[in-house]
């Protein structure tokens, strides 16, 4: 299918059935297997978010594709978990010494300005978005594809592209063309 490597992203919102449920579906995919899954369940308390990371850990440990926390970068670090996923917000409080735990270190960016500060911040790929019209973000215009080359020329990091993504050859190959190195999908992915 895509040759652009995909991020599930989870929302209970949109999710027809629990969290633990669907990120097991996830991990069984063949062909639309994601590459990574971001564990974004903003709903929970830390000590819930936590067991569902642990539940979710074991699923993706056992096929093979990593799992990003979401925000909380203790339970990251208490249960091994190498990749976590802040808000830009999070990303300026979290010290020095706490981002050096993470390989991967993802953070949002909605203008060219915060990609430039995401990176200084030390993260090491950049979400972009949103791009194209999402359901999510009812009323809000996309940003669009050249704000998605604007962040991508403006930085060294590689960036995925997020808003109103789903699995699309031909938008797939606009987010490539724009310099985008994968896509992150939300709603497609928890309705599968």
């Amino acid at each position: 299918m895509s040759e652009l490597p995909l991020i599930a992203v989870t929302d209970s919102a949109s999710c027809p059935r629990p969290l633990p449920e669907q990120i097991e579906r996830l991990t069984k995919l063949t062909e639309l297997r994601p590459q990574a899954v971001i564990l974004r369940a903003k709903s929970l308390d830390k000590a819930a978010y936590r067991s569902l990371a642990l539940q979710a850990q074991q699923n993706c440990e056992a096929a093979g594709i990593p799992l990003i926390l979401h925000s909380n970068w203790q339970p990251a670090s208490e249960l091994g978990i190498s990749k976590l996923h802040l808000p830009l917000a999070l990303l300026r409080q979290i010290s020095e010494y706490e981002r050096a735990y993470f390989t991967w270190l993802s953070t949002s960016v909605h203008s060219v300005e915060e990609a430039i500060e995401a990176q200084a911040l030390g993260a090491t790929v950049l979400i972009a978005g949103h791009i194209y019209t999402t359901q999510c973000k009812a009323g809000l215009a996309p940003r669009g594809l050249g704000f998605l080359q604007a962040v991508c020329n403006a930085v060294s990091l590689p960036v995925y592209a997020i808003g109103g993504i789903g699995f699309d050859a031909t938008q797939h190959a606009e987010l490539q063309a724009n310099g985008a190195r994968g896509a992150c999908i939300m709603s497609a992915y928890m309705r599968l």
